[in-house]
């Protein structure tokens, strides 16, 4: 799904290119339940780690039910999305594959290259790609390595506190190789590396999208980014290879 464009005003370069179809539809499904989902796990995580809504004691226990069933429902959203997401790298296009994210050939460890000089202010302008660069696909894979971590330690936590199957041989392993509290411990404070994560996340986006001019923030709504000629050129010889 390709479509080219010149639009008035825009320099020669940024002129010649192409509307590229990257980010297919489960891709940005996944996406925003993992934004939703983190947000409702951490408002009542929070709250459940330190109930900071007044309430009378009759609704107390009520309210913390409510904010357990959330949490429970919510978790059940981000672990089938994270799971999509994996199942994807080996189904999906060629932006959202493994192949893409993981560096094994030259021109990806020359993107890497591009792409720490560019966040470390010594390149003017970001690598040219039609996914993510080499280091934001890295930081991706150890995003979602901590994903599960996340997933593997609450549930532990949840077959610990209510012993249900099949919970509990599932995720028993968890909390007989560690203690309970440092599993608690671990849960509570990647939610904390989460955030860090999406500030500098956001940050960067509204960066190489200012810079590159790709059209990054809005291909996670749209699922099209804009490619310029020449790189849209060796994606389709890469194709035909």
């Amino acid at each position: 799904m390709v479509e080219s464009t010149v639009t008035a005003g825009q320099p020669a370069s940024e002129a010649q290119g192409t509307r590229q179809y990257v980010w297919q539809l489960p891709v940005r499904i996944v996406h925003w339940a993992i934004v939703l989902s983190i947000v409702v796990l951490s408002f009542t995580g929070y709250y459940i780690h330190n109930p900071f809504i007044k309430a009378s004691p009759s609704s107390a226990s009520f309210l913390m039910g409510q904010m357990r069933f959330a949490h429970m429902i919510a978790a059940f959203v981000f672990s089938i999305a994270v799971l999509v997401r994996i199942y994807w790298a080996f189904s999906g296009n060629r932006y959202a594959h493994w192949k893409a994210l993981i560096p094994h050939q030259r021109d990806q460890f020359q993107n890497l290259a591009h792409a720490l000089g560019y966040y470390l202010f010594i390149r003017r302008k970001p690598p040219e790609e039609g996914g993510h660069n080499q280091l934001a696909a890295l930081a991706y894979m150890l995003l979602y390595l901590f994903f599960i971590f996340q997933i593997i330690t609450g549930f532990a936590l949840f077959a610990w506190l209510t012993g249900l199957q099949p919970w509990t041989t599932m995720f028993s392993w968890a909390y007989r190789l560690l203690p309970v509290q440092e599993l608690r411990l671990i849960h509570f404070l990647l939610m904390f590396v989460f955030f860090m994560f999406t500030i500098y996340h956001v940050y960067a986006s509204i960066l190489v999208d200012a810079d590159g001019r790709a059209g990054i923030v809005s291909s996670i709504f749209t699922g099209f980014k804009w490619l310029r000629r020449r790189h849209h050129d060796d994606t389709e010889g890469q194709r035909a290879g």
